[in-house]
């Protein structure tokens, strides 16, 4: 036979706290993703837009300027100036603003065109862009190993054109500056979300850990309920349930309890009995003797057995909380009940009556016929010889009632008082029962949602009445 593996258990706690971790982890980075690809987008537009900003101001400023320069020299003294200007700027010991403009400057080249001749570039160094006289737009263009995005641009009404151009290399260094610098806020929130997130989570299981130590505390020797100071919806339900069933165990360990001293306190006495009985009967040497104490011992024994038949009832009568329950004739039950009874009863001459109609209840028909035998016993065993035993059903809309009427002695009131709790025998000299008969019938009643009662003495009969709902 091949050994099961057991299956390791996991912890809930960690399992939702990894998840919830995970989860807005990678929504997170796909949030990021998409911001990212989304700024660098943005930001490629603003770029473009100052490319075209940069050769339109030239077109508008430019050819001015060239035309107050004499003709031959315009290119010369353009760049002569330039160059003076980008040597300045690059005296500064810094990578900002300067009094003669920006380093970053070095990045982005115009160039002037007129009739398709380079008359003017803002840096020299960049040699002639290769590009059609007659494009317009943007473009990508590799000049000196390095690719530049270019903007070219025409005047209106001349041949002179303008080319503002930007390396890519960076641009794609600024794009992805600028895009993570948008971005590197979510990336640290990253650690402190999941920071929370397991302290939240944590702090939110506390009402289960409180549950789990409530539960250690309980034992077969204290079952009483539980009580979590932070009740919640979802667990509220759980503790209710747990609280119900530590309730019944609580029952069934009292029950156990109270049978184990009701079984050895009752059986002591006839088993005692019987044991004398039998040493009497071992010791004597005369027929009589002997046939006496054997006598005893079957009359004890019939009382134990009695007894513990008894018992058994009782525990399981006790043990039942709800069951299943189905229609049951309570006239034909009835009338079955006298039939199995009669015999004891012409015993003692007495005359057993039935009278009603036909009703139904819903219940165990095993037990209801244990509850009317013990009813119609009690009153054949003590209401006397030649005495008469009335049954009667009353049925109406709302409930069935059953009396069992006998003309037997009238019953005191502290035989009243006691008659169904258990082992209580107010004739313990006419009946050899264990005094276990009346409480199982109340029992059995209240298990059916009924209700048995003696009635006070009228027209000289003592009554029991059994009351049930109609179903």
């Amino acid at each position: 036979m091949r050994n099961s593996v057991p299956v390791a258990a996991y912890s809930i706690k960690k399992r939702l706290t990894w998840s919830v971790v995970i989860l807005s982890t990678l929504l997170i980075m796909i949030s990021l993703i998409f911001s990212f690809i989304e700024s660098r987008h943005e930001i490629e537009e603003v770029y473009d837009a100052r490319l075209g900003q940069s050769a339109k101001m030239t077109l508008l400023s430019l050819p001015h300027v060239i035309d107050k320069l004499e003709e031959s020299d315009a290119s010369r003294q353009l760049s002569l100036w330039m160059s003076q200007l980008e040597t300045q700027a690059n005296k500064q010991d810094n990578e900002g603003p300067t009094e003669y403009g920006h380093p970053y400057e070095q990045n982005i080249v115009i160039q002037y065109y007129r009739q398709g001749e380079l008359l003017w570039s803002s840096i020299p160094d960049v040699a002639k862009i290769v590009h059609e006289p007659n494009f317009k737009g943007y473009g990508y263009v590799t000049v000196n190993r390095q690719e530049w995005r270019y903007f070219q641009l025409p005047l209106a009404n001349s041949p002179d054109y303008v080319i503002a151009a930007e390396k890519q290399s960076i641009r794609q260094e600024m794009m992805n500056e600028l895009a993570l610098t948008s971005t590197l806020p979510q990336l640290i929130l990253i650690p402190c979300l999941a920071i929370l997130m397991v302290f939240l989570i944590d702090r939110h299981f506390e009402p289960i850990s409180e549950l789990r130590r409530a539960i250690s505390l309980r034992s077969v020797n204290k079952l009483d309920k539980i009580y979590v100071p932070q009740a919640t919806l979802e667990l509220s339900p759980l503790v209710d349930a747990l609280n119900v069933l530590l309730f019944e165990l609580d029952n069934a360990w009292h029950r156990e309890r109270r049978f184990t001293r009701m079984a050895a306190h009752e059986l002591k006495t006839p088993l005692a009995i019987l044991r004398l009985n039998a040493e009497a009967a071992l010791e004597t040497r005369d027929d009589a003797t002997l046939h006496s104490s054997l006598k005893h011992i079957l009359a004890g024994i019939e009382r134990t057995d009695r007894l513990i038949q008894q018992l058994l009832m009782l525990a399981r009568v006790e043990s039942v909380q709800s069951m299943m329950f189905d229609p049951v004739d309570v006239y034909r039950l009835l009338q079955n009940t006298v039939a199995d009874i009669v015999p004891m009863a012409l015993v003692h001459k007495q005359e057993l009556a039935l009278t009603g109609e036909n009703a139904e209840i819903l219940g165990d028909a095993a037990l209801l016929r244990v509850l009317f035998t013990n009813l119609l016993d009690n009153a054949i065993r003590y209401s006397g010889e030649g005495s008469e035993i009335d049954i009667e059903i009353e049925s109406s809309a709302e409930e069935i009632k059953i009396k069992v009427s006998d003309t037997g002695p009238d019953i005191n009131d502290e035989t009243r008082a006691k008659l169904f709790d258990n082992f209580y025998r107010a004739n313990s000299e006419r009946g050899d029962g264990a005094g276990l008969g009346m409480s199982i019938t109340r029992d059995i009643a209240r298990l059916h949602h009924g209700t048995v009662e003696l009635l006070p003495r009228k027209n000289h009969k003592n009554t029991f009445l059994v009351k049930f709902k109609h179903h």
